[in-house]
């Protein structure tokens, strides 16, 4: 039942909410495949081709692959909580805990339908836990304990080319091998190194792709999570960290899946010389550090700079496990209930908010309002087009942002090949393609979409000189109903010059 609804809830917001710039971003990647890309691995791009393979370069081909992505997690989580408390009424009740859980919790619901690589990543990490678990709960050197440690590296080299974040999960039990005397045994097995051969194998090609790119995703991801700030102050960030986990698995429910995983750390650490290497306690352990890991990572990472809520998110696998399966009379009584209802109601609230505006929110501060306007903006972009077509064989379509470059991609007519010129914003996938400079040739037009400030018309100046004529277009708002969200001002441009080339 927690799982139907989950994916219902899913469908009717991918229905009703259109696609966000990150994912139309991800979805020009799919058009054009590769081993790695500026910002993430291709996990997101593989799994939006393959929905887009089925059902065509339509939102729900774009947000396909994800919704099965979601339900393969959900399942994942079931079978783990199932088996983790054992296969008889503890287990199926620790079953239905993680469905629940799994469905109120919003990182796990409305995360999952969107287009991005949390989705990939969210499921490959369950998958990988439940490899872990059953392998901890088998035999040292067993056949058994070897074809699950095999599992887990498939799924934990999925989770690597999804996001590199996937490194904090084998980090965290690494880190639970070397301190737990149970644990400690499992190195001397060959399952975990089959696991990391297997799992490093499925990641090879997107070091080569890095090796061949100057490193540019690895360099821009640690300079993304570790270039000093200075927004806020350490202890701001801190808390502005925990209180976007707390938003993103609800403040009850998040207490009580810190409180588990301190237990399983106390309770493990607390037997750890008497207890065997597939005690349910040694594995309760494994999960907790490999909880922890991530928010201790990133907690670090806050002290220099704001940290994103879904950043963490590699907490909530273990912890989710081990607040199903837990058995104490505190997480299974009025706090549970009450977690699941205040869960619900946010959910409701988020969900609501995401399709049809209730909550008194200026359009420009709605994260949801960033998915619509787009449709207009490309419309009045097609219009200049038009107009410039009787002038030039060829006209060409550009934004400066990656974000309108990818939105206008998608819903001009045609989905052609759109630039982002990045002349004021950070280095992005467009920047390793073919650029305008690239393409256009002389006696092409143009047609740009800048902000509609002093600092656009400064960036359309600067184009200008490339052309030899530039003539100001439209002013187009993009609105979520009746509120402005921002502006775009189109600019057309005549008879191209020489283009720089930018390195």
């Amino acid at each position: 039942m927690w799982m139907l609804a989950a994916a219902l809830l899913r469908a009717l917001l991918s229905r009703f909410v259109p696609l966000l710039p990150d994912e139309t971003y991800y979805w020009e990647w799919s058009r054009q495949l590769s081993a790695g890309y500026f910002d993430h691995p291709p996990g997101v791009a593989l799994l939006v081709a393959i929905g887009t393979g089925l059902f065509g370069n339509t939102a729900l081909g774009v947000r396909a692959g994800p919704a099965l992505a979601a339900l393969l997690m959900h399942g994942a989580a079931v079978v783990s909580a199932w088996l983790l408390a054992g296969r008889g009424p503890q287990g199926l009740r620790a079953a239905t805990r993680a469905a629940a859980l799994v469905a109120l919790i919003p990182v796990a619901t409305l995360g999952l339908v969107l287009a991005t690589p949390d989705a990939l990543l969210f499921a490959s990490a369950m998958l990988a836990v439940l490899g872990v678990e059953r392998a901890l709960a088998s035999p040292v050197r067993s056949r058994q304990s070897l074809a699950w440690w095999t599992v887990a590296g498939l799924a934990l080299g999925v989770a690597f080319v999804a996001k590199y974040t996937a490194v904090l999960l084998p980090m965290g039990l690494v880190i639970a091998c070397l301190v737990h005397p149970a644990l400690r045994r499992r190195l001397a097995e060959p399952g975990p190194w089959v696991a990391s051969t297997i799992a490093l194998a499925l990641f090879a090609p997107v070091v080569r792709w890095n090796a061949m790119h100057d490193w540019v995703s690895f360099r821009f991801q640690l300079g993304h999570g570790f270039t000093p700030s200075t927004r806020g102050n350490p202890l701001s960030r801190e808390l502005e960290m925990v209180g976007g986990q707390m938003g993103l698995a609800s403040p009850i429910l998040f207490v009580l899946m810190a409180a588990v995983v301190w237990c399983a750390l106390r309770d493990g650490w607390r037997q750890r010389r008497d207890l065997t290497p597939t005690d349910p306690l040694v594995r309760r352990f494994a999960l907790a550090v490999i909880a922890v890991v991530p928010l201790a990572f990133f907690a670090v990472s806050a002290w220099r700079r704001p940290v994103e809520a879904n950043w963490p998110a590699m907490i909530y696998p273990g912890a989710m496990l081990l607040l199903a399966v837990h058995d104490r009379p505190w997480s299974l009584g009025p706090w549970w209930r009450r977690g699941q209802v205040l869960a619900a109601v946010l959910l409701g609230i988020v969900a609501v908010q995401a399709a049809w505006p209730i909550l008194p929110l200026p359009p420009r501060k709605d994260p949801i309002a960033r998915a619509h306007g787009w449709d207009t903006l490309a419309a009045a972009v097609d219009t200049h087009r038009q107009q410039l077509r009787q002038e030039a064989a060829r006209v060409w379509v550009a934004a400066d942002r990656y974000q309108d470059a990818s939105e206008l991609a998608f819903h001009l007519p045609g989905q052609p090949t759109v630039f982002a010129l990045n002349l004021g914003g950070r280095p992005n996938q467009y920047d390793l393609w073919p650029k305008a400079s690239d393409t256009i040739r002389p006696g092409d037009g143009l047609v740009v979409a800048f902000d509609a400030s002093a600092r656009g018309d400064s960036l359309a100046g600067v184009v200008g000189a490339w052309f030899a004529s530039t003539q100001q277009g439209a002013t187009t708002a993009l609105r979520r109903g009746d509120g402005v969200i921002t502006e775009r001002r189109l600019w057309m441009y005549r008879q191209a010059l020489a283009l720089p080339r930018r390195p």
